[in-house]
């Protein structure tokens, strides 16, 4: 209680008649549960509560956590917290908690309801799939938080205009309609290991809250300019494809190629993910080169972008892969997708890399990712379309090589592509550190 970004939450978030409103509606509700329900009044008085605290906590608690940002960059009052003494720990917990206090004092009332109501018409696992609701809320208000500030470092007016806690949300519904199977079904098989369905459930809900609690407070040193070591980017991606092979672990006789081939996936598309969203122009490319001059290495990691991270890791796993793939004992068709195309898929993710950034490293880059994305669609998806559909398999094999007789052809195809964008690359290095030195 003694942050003052939570007490000052608190003030705005409380009032004599929102305390008194908030049970009284509640008790409303569930009194008119009470007369309408003819049969089974504990499940019942059950569904409605836990429908009332994904309402309340969940969706309007998620308006609010967005709003404890985007309000603040909307009315310019973020400077103004960026300068107060406050740590970026206390500030996350004040915003995670206090933005949400209100919320979490509806569904505290909620979930008294329904764990009593669980109880009573013994539903299984009653207070498991509770704190299950609990830890996705958690979950939901820090990747809002997370979003926004890192959004706003790129591109301010998505924030203004709303922020980005909607993404949040958007992937939450998208996981849980991927997951009909593992609600339908009362044992899950994750990494050979049968465990019920709730119990999964809690655990990856409580699993990935604790990571967006962190990555919250990892923005939020970036926001308040707090330096940090990249580390915790590359340590999510490991995270993240160790808990997606544990699906995949049981379709295949070696588990060790699911998990560095699942992990080359999340590394990949993590690292588009950085390129896109971060500042990745020429300010934070002499920064880089000044701590390298000066030897400052500790300086030189805190100042690097996130994306070189999990760039490094995505070759370490595609290596990993293609040696598990030998010991598969595959047929050679599959020895080529498997074994080779890793490796192949780790140099177009190089490739593009330095597209992309041969488009932010120009001196008018107002447009460069909207450019480079342009012509990473063309290069990637429009092209070997078209010559597929034309029927030019030499050519389509040249832009998308992949399912050639000879794995290393795929390899030596990507590798002279990934030559030319990063002699494409150094040659606007050149040219703009040439000019620099010219101007100075």
């Amino acid at each position: 209680m003694n942050n003052p970004e939570f007490r000052r939450n608190l003030w705005l978030a409380f009032s004599p008649h929102r305390l008194i409103a908030m049970p009284a509606i509640l008790g409303l509700l569930f009194l008119a549960i009470v007369l309408s329900s003819s049969f089974q009044l504990a499940k019942d008085l059950h569904s409605a509560a836990t429908t009332s605290f994904i309402f309340i906590v969940w969706l309007w608690g998620l308006r609010n956590a967005n709003a404890s940002i985007v309000d603040e960059l909307r009315d310019n009052t973020w400077d103004q917290q960026r300068m107060s003494a406050l740590q970026p720990w206390e500030m996350t917990w004040g915003k995670l908690f206090g933005a949400t206090s209100f919320n979490w004092y509806g569904g505290v009332i909620c979930l008294v309801v329904a764990a009593f109501t669980g109880f009573a018409y013994e539903e299984a696992d009653t207070l498991m799939n509770l704190l299950t609701l609990v830890a996705t809320a958690v979950l939901l208000h820090a990747a809002s938080i997370a979003l926004n500030l890192h959004g706003s470092r790129i591109e301010s007016r998505i924030i203004r205009r709303g922020g980005m806690g909607w993404v949040a949300l958007f992937v939450l519904f998208m996981f849980i309609s991927s997951a009909h199977n593992i609600w339908s079904s009362y044992q899950i098989n994750w990494w050979g290991m049968q465990v019920s369905n709730s119990l999964f459930l809690f655990c990856s809900s409580v699993l990935f809250a604790a990571c967006a609690v962190f990555a919250a407070w990892r923005t939020m040193c970036s926001a308040l300019q707090v330096r940090t070591l990249p580390w915790a980017w590359p340590l999510f991606a490991v995270i993240l494809g160790a808990y997606l092979a544990g699906f995949f672990s049981n379709y295949d006789v070696n588990p060790a190629h699911s998990l560095f081939t699942s992990a080359l996936f999340v590394a990949v598309s993590m690292t588009y993910v950085a390129l896109i969203t971060e500042p990745t122009g020429l300010v934070v490319w002499r920064r880089l080169k000044l701590r390298q001059k000066a030897e400052d290495w500790q300086g030189w990691l805190q100042q690097l972008p996130l994306w070189p991270s999990t760039l490094a890791l995505s070759f370490l796993f595609a290596l990993l892969a293609s040696v598990s793939a030998d010991e598969l004992q595959l047929s050679r068709t599959a020895s080529v997708i498997f074994g080779m195309a890793p490796l192949t898929l780790a140099l177009m993710l190089l490739r593009d890399t330095c597209i992309f950034l041969f488009f932010t490293f120009s001196p008018n880059s107002k447009r460069a990712v909207g450019a480079a994305l342009f012509y990473l669609v063309v290069i990637n998806m429009l092209l070997p379309f078209l010559t597929r559909v034309a029927n030019m398999e030499s050519l389509s094999y040249f832009f998308l090589p992949v399912g050639a007789d000879n794995p290393w052809q795929g390899v030596l195809v990507m590798a002279s592509h990934t030559a030319i964008a990063f002699s494409l690359l150094r040659w606007r290095l050149r040219h703009e550190d040439g000019q620099s030195q010219s101007a100075g």
